[in-house]
């Protein structure tokens, strides 16, 4: 295997080692994943929580201003955090790049400086009194719940939001990545310590390494981390529903300028099945991008939408139609909607468009092989669903994809719910 065929390798290590040699990038990635169930809202606050306060500081980097200085003295080091949904889990990213050190003029032990600095941000946190700096817990909730009320002044997410909860009311998917802000006030200090210590010692744990390490860095290095033993970031929490039911509608007002639509599907599909990559393609073509049957029929042809596109969630198997409407045009494009997929479910649609579909999804993937942080995202989908693929073996998977292929995932997809918000008055 060369360097740059970009497959990750496994090492059967105590923290679940994912590495992916290549020296195709100026910079190295190192990403040390905690994934969690979704449990309650309070426990998903809770998680979002935890990596805003470790960044403020470490016992070593005792504030936010010492670690940006210690990341520039790194030769520009860049250190982020991120809570990510997948399924019905919850998972705390933190992501480290560095520059490759072959790119430096002189010797250098920055990969083991930054890893340190890194180790030390999740792992010694600055504590007082057996829990977290009150001053930093107390700002850092607040930043959480000014973050958590945003999303209302982005109607996109705010309405796909509001369908995917509405949809799995009685499901763990419900709960926001962020949790609630009622649920967030519960918190003290002291519960999230305690929450914090069990994340380190019992979530599930990965280390994603991508770029140019050096063998000693790999075989060595990693063992100064206290990253403890434990199990690998495989969702086994997730509830696949897909059953028939009647349809429910649900509006809700509120000052916007333009209605927003969102349906919600079930799919039955995950990305675990073979089935996955059909479900890829059929997107495409219903409403992945601006050659869809949906654009071009209702923004093109009729100009009953703003915007009109499709996405999928495929740990739950769920896929949404989403749109900018006028709101009196609901019932006219809920039933397009319907119809382009009937039509899909019958082979309505030309070799034109099934090739340019795979095309798109091929080209889509081809980029992703020029980013390392691409090609993590769609590892960590892969290994989530407890089937680890390169890019190259989706794309590999994509090309089989038959037309017969797209007509049974179309045929699959059961409408559930419709969720229009929409001018007040």
């Amino acid at each position: 295997m060369s360097m740059n065929d970009l497959e990750f390798k496994v090492y059967e290590n105590r923290f679940n080692t994912h590495h992916l040699a290549t020296d195709k990038f100026k910079t190295n990635l190192i990403q040390i994943y905690f994934m969690l169930p979704l449990v309650s809202e309070k426990e998903a606050a809770m998680n979002a929580l935890i990596p805003y306060i470790l960044e403020r500081g470490s016992q070593k980097y005792k504030d936010n201003q010492i670690i940006k200085t210690e990341l520039e003295n790194l030769y520009g080091s860049n250190m982020s955090s991120n809570i990510l949904k997948r399924g019905e889990n919850q998972i705390l990213r933190f992501s480290l790049e560095i520059v490759n050190e072959k790119f430096l003029t002189h010797k250098s032990n920055l990969t083991e400086n930054a890893f340190e600095l890194l180790n030390d941000v999740i792992f010694n946190p600055v504590v007082e009194a057996g829990k977290f700096k009150q001053n930093y817990f107390e700002q850092e909730k607040e930043i959480l719940k000014q973050d958590i009320l945003s999303l209302i002044n982005d109607k996109y997410n705010f309405t796909v939001e509001n369908c995917l909860q509405k949809m799995c009311r009685n499901e763990k998917y419900r709960i926001y990545k962020m949790g609630s802000v009622s649920a967030l006030a519960e918190i003290t200090n002291q519960e999230l310590y305690n929450h914090y210590q069990k994340i380190i010692n019992e979530a599930k744990r990965s280390l994603f390494l991508i770029g140019d390490f050096k063998n000693a860095f790999v075989e060595q290095t990693l063992t100064k981390t206290k990253l403890s033993a434990g199990t690998d970031i495989f969702d086994e929490n997730t509830e696949v529903v897909y059953r028939d039911k009647e349809v429910d509608f649900y509006d809700q007002q509120m000052k916007v300028n333009q209605a927003r639509l969102s349906m919600g599907f079930r799919t039955g599909i995950t990305r675990k099945d073979q089935d996955y990559y059909s479900l890829l393609v059929f997107n495409s073509l219903i409403g992945g991008s601006t050659h869809s049957k949906l654009f071009r029929e209702i923004r093109e042809k009729r100009s009953l939408a703003y915007y009109v596109s499709s996405s999928i969630e495929t740990t739950k198997g769920l896929l949404l139609i989403n749109s900018g409407i006028n709101a009196e045009n609901q019932a006219e494009v809920v039933e397009l909607v319907k119809k382009e997929i009937n039509s899909a479910a019958e082979g309505d649609f030309s070799q034109e468009d099934f090739i340019r579909s795979k095309k798109s999804i091929i080209n889509h993937l081809k980029q992703d092989l020029d980013s390392n942080r691409a090609l993590s995202a769609h590892y960590l989908l892969s290994l989530v669903n407890n089937k680890r693929e390169s890019i190259k073996k989706t794309i590999a998977e994509v090309e089989k994809v038959k037309i017969d292929d797209i007509i049974n995932a179309a045929e699959k997809l059961k409408l559930d719910t419709v969720y229009l918000l929409k001018s007040e008055g």
